[in-house]
């Protein structure tokens, strides 16, 4: 019995490969893809697979994609060191599970495809869920390729959160992604926050903001990202 991960591997070979490795400017060839890399667990594969059926996958060619909602593309594969040959590149698995991030949305809480997207406007979220306004999230989603990634960024947004006053540490530090999905929340005031991981990790956040401009996270359960009566 073919399982999702195995019908997502073929969908790999057959199709999402041979289409990244058909811009020359790549200088990418199938035999180089690093197949250690398939890491995904059944769940993501599973909704992954479902996106792309419900069309919220939407190819432009030379393998990139986008969601409905959305005027960027995201890339699945990362590439390695051009000198060799065949120039290695690997699955990268944030996009994957974006895109499945939005099938669960779509699926399991009745938003419709046109809604759903990747990118905010300022790039600080992966995933965004417009409801009445078509500029401010409803939610605001990111996805990390590890669980203990989601730890750190979380405390590091509730840290951000609480000190509106806060400098931005700049682009070499790491603590600069955390800032920026705070300074986004607080631009845009997003209701919800969704930390998405890998095999189904997902934590729900209500945003609530202060006059004084802090924000604050707590924690919710996932009924709160049931698409809102408008």
């Amino acid at each position: 019995m073919a399982t999702s991960t195995m019908e997502f591997e073929q969908l790999l070979y057959d199709e999402l490969i041979p289409e990244y490795c058909s811009n020359p400017e790549r200088n990418c060839q199938p035999a180089g893809f690093r197949a250690d890399s398939i890491r995904i667990s059944e769940e993501d594969a599973q909704y992954f697979l479902i996106a792309r059926k419900k069309g919220l996958i939407l190819s432009v060619g030379s393998g990139r994609y986008r969601a409905p909602a959305s005027n960027v593309t995201e890339l699945f594969f990362w590439e390695g060191r051009k000198a060799a040959s065949p120039r290695p590149f690997t699955l990268w698995l944030e996009p994957v599970i974006t895109f499945a991030g939005l099938a669960r949305l779509h699926l399991d809480h009745g938003w419709p495809i046109e809604k759903l997207g990747t990118q905010s406007i300022d790039w600080a979220f992966d995933i965004v869920a417009y409801a009445a306004d078509p500029v401010r999230e409803h939610i605001a989603g990111e996805v990390k390729k590890a669980s203990r990634e989601l730890d750190e960024l979380i405390l590091m947004m509730k840290a951000y959160g609480s000190k509106p006053s806060a400098a931005d540490p700049g682009k070499a530090d790491k603590r600069r992604n955390a800032f920026k999905k705070v300074e986004g929340l607080r631009a845009r005031q997003a209701p919800i926050f969704w930390a998405l991981g890998p095999m189904g990790d997902s934590r729900v956040y209500e945003a609530s903001y202060s006059e004084g401009g802090a924000v604050a996270l707590n924690l919710t359960n996932a009924n709160t990202l049931k698409f809102p009566a408008i």
